[in-house]
């Protein structure tokens, strides 16, 4: 059986409610309770004096109930830390980079402070490990709450300098990323050519805002160092919590849409938890199974590849079906651990709250691997670069997909690590800059028996054609785009089951003039209108390339197109989608059915999933029924 914890019993109460909240939770399937273990309330007044008292009765209370202990350690966070620590000179505060404030939350940068890590979490191990009651661990090293991402909003308005923003404008943070320009280019003329700048010398190097980047290979460079430094971060605390807890799991808390200002790597966060056999726990989750897939499928992906195991949590007030969902998600991710707040459980009293949904579905919680065969580009760095989160018409896509078959998805770092290796097909939307060596290494995955189904032809950073990439597609120097509007009619292949229902497509984007390896799959018609002929054009076409081939569609997608739109957009995308689907995944579409006749209560189903050689639904009502 897999880790469902919950948090939030109110210890504070009288011990008769303490008590049947615990009986509660562990009825209801819970193995452990989370409980957030503040630095400053066990080591409070002098270094090396502990006083465990204050949790020690909590802990009795577990043990009386037959449940494990899940402590939160939290220590970076300002409101964490003993006032003793805050006053010492050893301290670093971080300090933004928009107006050179300081905010009392550790820097990351503090070789200090990880002395102070490693002997607190080594105390910790000492005192409770001989108890046998802990579950996992879960360290709190930085955030507003402990996640392992850098401060964003805090939680006490005037308490102390905070917003979002970049927290490197300290001289150590500045120390840093000057080292790790030198160690990158070597010669400040190299870095000069690759930035477009003209420094003198790599003293005068330092962070700086997106406003005031000399190019976007200098800033993609800055944003890689910012991500590293909370990652090498993080990994510290791994390896100090392997070291002291050898065989407790231990889950690394993240959350958040890798906004470049959060510092946080999903598939750099992953590598480093499986490194020390570790997972993350990730703070992403509402009622919503799609806007849950979206929010999760990259870091489940990630896990997935690098070895680590998740834990999902919400991030707020989880409606009963909601409860549901969330079991049927992390069912279907095969995740260890699944997260719940005990206010989340309760709807009009015990019994009719969320609560009776973990109970019934406690045994599809458990890890396992799924190892999907179509994979989703996620394009890390345009969103990096744009200073935003993946644009909407991606997170729509994902959305859509799933409803018909399980994917996953894979950004920059993980392709470049070979994450490919096992998928079938790459499906790659709406990107229009990348790193080069990523392009080139996806060119490489085609070569080798790959599909890439594509609408775009993505760029290096600094806006410069991929030629080996180019190629995949058949495009050459002299290939164009062509505008205007016309009919493109199928040229329906054999594997082409769903599109070849289509008659035509109405696009105003097509291309002409590629290699003659190119084979149409929706073409115009030459015709003459006055004077003018209208040329030849694909506004879909496949190309063999190597062992693989790269398929592109030109139009504009909607994957909810109605099946008689004749104007773009129409369903083509979605139906040579699932053509590649079937015929390069080796995936069948899951239907799902508004109404099911032979489920009494007649609901709509949301999603299916394959689990343990079962199809098992996910109604709107909350219910999960095998098919």
């Amino acid at each position: 059986m897999g880790e469902i914890v919950v948090c939030g019993i109110p210890f504070e109460k009288e011990r008769d409610e303490v008590v049947k909240a615990l009986n509660y939770v562990k009825e209801h399937g819970f193995s452990a309770v989370q409980i957030y273990v503040y630095w400053r309330d066990f080591e409070p007044e002098v270094r090396g004096e502990f006083k465990w008292a204050p949790y020690d009765s909590q802990v009795k209370l577990l043990q009386e109930a037959g449940l494990k202990f899940v402590p939160f350690i939290l220590m970076g966070p300002k409101y964490a830390a003993p006032d003793w620590w805050l006053q010492s000179d050893l301290h670093k505060d971080l300090v933004c980079l928009e107006h050179k404030k300081a905010n009392p939350i550790e820097s990351v940068w503090n070789p200090d402070f990880l002395t102070e890590i490693d002997r607190v979490l080594k105390a910790f191990a000492e005192h409770y490990l001989p108890w046998d009651i802990v579950e996992s661990i879960q360290p709190g090293i930085c955030g507003d709450y402990g996640e392992a991402i850098f401060p964003v909003v805090g939680n006490w308005p005037g308490d102390y300098h905070t917003h979002r923003g970049f927290w490197c404008g300290g001289e150590d943070a500045v120390a840093s990323f000057r080292a790790a320009m030198t160690d990158r280019y070597g010669d400040i003329e190299v870095l000069n050519k690759a930035w477009r700048t003209n420094y003198e010398s790599f003293e005068k190097v330092k962070p700086f805002l997106r406003v005031y980047m000399p190019s976007r290979t200098a800033y993609m460079d800055f944003l890689l160092w910012y991500h590293k430094s909370m990652t090498d971060y993080a990994q510290f605390w791994m390896k100090a919590c392997r070291e002291h807890f050898p065989d407790t799991p231990v889950y690394l808390c993240t959350g958040g849409i890798e906004e470049p200002e959060h510092g946080s790597s999903f598939s750099d966060q992953a590598k480093i938890t499986a490194k020390y056999q570790g997972g993350i726990r990730l703070t992403n989750e509402g009622n919503n199974f799609y806007e849950n897939v979206y929010l999760t499928i990259h870091m489940h992906s990630a896990c997935e590849f690098y070895g680590s195991y998740m834990g999902l949590e919400p991030v707020g007030p989880i409606l009963p079906k909601g409860v549901a969902v969330r079991m049927y998600g992390s069912a279907a991710y095969g995740n260890r651990q699944v997260f719940h707040y005990y206010g989340n459980l309760m709807e009009k009293g015990v019994e009719n709250g969320g609560g009776n949904y973990v109970k019934e579905h406690q045994d599809l919680i458990k890890e396992r691997k799924t190892n999907q065969s179509i994979t989703f580009f996620w394009p890390l760095d345009e969103a990096l670069l744009g200073g935003t989160p993946i644009p909407d018409s991606i997170r729509a896509s994902i959305c859509a997909i799933r409803k018909n078959y399980m994917i996953n998805a894979a950004d920059e770092q993980m392709i470049l690590d070979g994450a490919l290796k096992n998928s079938r097909v790459l499906v790659m939307l709406d990107t229009h800059v990348t790193r080069a060596e990523v392009l080139n290494k996806i060119a490489e995955w085609v070569g080798k028996g790959g599909i890439l189904l594509s609408n775009c032809h993505p760029h290096d950073l600094e806006d410069q054609a991929v030629p080996e990439f180019e190629k995949v597609f058949g495009m050459k120097e002299e290939s164009e785009e062509v505008w205007g509007h016309s009919e493109y009619f199928v040229q329906a292949l054999p594997w082409m089951k769903k599109l070849e229902t289509l008659e035509r497509q109405h696009s105003m984007i097509a291309w002409n003039k590629l290699d003659n390896s190119v084979i149409p799959l929706m073409k115009n018609k030459e015709r003459k209108h006055g004077a003018v002929m209208t040329k030849e054009a694909f506004c879909s076409f496949a190309n063999p390339y190597g062992k693989g081939v790269g398929i592109y569609f030109a139009a504009p997608l909607d994957l909810n197109a109605e099946e008689d739109a004749i104007w773009t957009p129409s369903p083509a995308f979605a139906y040579l989608l699932e053509d590649c689907c079937r015929q390069f995944g080796n995936m069948e579409p899951m239907i799902l059915l508004e109404k099911n006749p032979a489920y009494p209560a007649s609901v709509s189903q949301i999603a299916k999933t394959l689990i343990d050689g079962r199809e098992l639904v996910l109604y709107e009502d909350g219910s999960i029924r095998e098919e």
